[in-house]
């Protein structure tokens, strides 16, 4: 019997089902075929998004719809400023440290958190008994990032740890008051952006939000997408990184392209993997077409062994140049389907 999406992501998360998942992150792919500006068009108005994400699913037989866009929606409603000049928003000015526990929280039902939760909302009522939305919120590592830069997190987390955790509970409250929202909007997946985590190490983790990362995801009634940037394979003395992520609490583990399929589906235990085809080879021009299939079906033969995988790229789909990554994703998706069934 065919499956809808939605069943089939749901059973994927574990075990096996028909097929394993197509199911691609797509951001500025879906600004690129629409013909608008990501950063000034996509990231502020979710009926670009909504638009965009069905354009994708459509074109592509996708399995998964979701309204990630960028990383500054939460920063931003605390007050980080935020410039759409360039081709993705980034901050002009973070927040000072020490002013922050006497700032106003935000509203989720205001400014860009509240467009994203209209994404969800349209896109659930639309076709959300077909295939999974994921909504999105940061990590709470990548939103410290978000917040005060990089150096000022992790400073504040060697030298202050008392007001680290103080920072930490007023965020948080922030995160899950936005999850929810989206959840119950309509979200059948919370996604959570922790895109800098594997610059800092099993111990570093550890330290700064390792628990409370844990206490967001487990406070959630749906399954949580870990979304994690970069090498995370490391082992030292201070612990193995994929098995401090698998121990979160998120039920799906995104991995990049330099982290083994084969050893994350081993760590992560009853985790759902997605992610490990290099986007590099999915973007750039000079990669044959059987180099792009041979990705692609290496991925699919291993992530689907027992189970519990998404196929998708290390990071981000490629959107540039179009025509290429348009005919990369029709052979990924190809490639899913005759190699893809259980």
């Amino acid at each position: 019997m065919v499956k809808s999406s939605l069943e089939r992501c749901m059973e994927a998360l574990d075990g096996e089902t028909d097929r394993v998942p197509f199911a691609p992150f797509i951001m500025h792919f879906a600004a690129e075929l629409l013909s608008i500006d990501y950063s000034s068009q996509y990231c502020q108005d979710y009926n670009y998004v909504v638009e965009g994400q069905i354009k994708c699913w459509k074109a592509f037989d996708l399995d998964v719809l979701c309204v990630s866009t960028d990383a500054y929606r939460e920063a931003e409603a605390w007050g980080v400023e935020i410039s759409y000049e360039m081709h993705t928003p980034y901050p002009v000015k973070h927040l000072d440290i020490h002013h922050f526990e006497s700032a106003e929280a935000p509203e989720v039902t205001s400014g860009r958190m509240l467009d994203r939760i209209r994404a969800v909302e349209e896109l659930s009522r639309s076709y959300g008994d077909e295939v999974p939305v994921i909504g999105w919120i940061e990590a709470p590592f990548a939103e410290l990032c978000c917040l005060f830069g990089v150096n000022e997190a992790l400073l504040l987390a060697r030298k202050n740890p008392d007001l680290l955790r103080r920072i930490l509970e007023r965020v948080i409250k922030v995160q899950k008051e936005f999850a929810k929202a989206q959840i119950e909007a309509g979200a059948h997946v919370i996604g959570a952006g922790d895109s800098i985590i594997s610059q800092i190490g099993p111990g570093e983790y550890r330290r700064t939000t390792l628990d409370v990362t844990r206490e967001l995801f487990q406070g959630l009634r749906v399954p949580v997408l870990y979304h994690c940037c970069g090498d995370n394979s490391v082992v030292n003395k201070d612990g193995d990184m994929l098995r401090l992520i698998s121990s979160s609490g998120a039920k799906i583990i995104d991995i990049d392209t330099q982290v083994s399929l084969k050893i994350a589906k081993e760590k992560s235990g009853d985790r759902c993997i997605r992610g490990n085809v290099s986007t590099t080879v999915l973007g750039d021009p000079a990669s044959p077409t059987q180099t792009v299939f041979d990705a692609c079906r290496e991925a699919i033969r291993i992530g689907k062994i027992n189970g519990r995988y998404m196929f998708s790229a290390g990071c981000e789909w490629p959107w540039k140049p179009l025509d290429i990554v348009s005919r990369n994703l029709g052979i990924a998706k190809a490639t899913v389907l005759a190699y893809g069934s259980y």
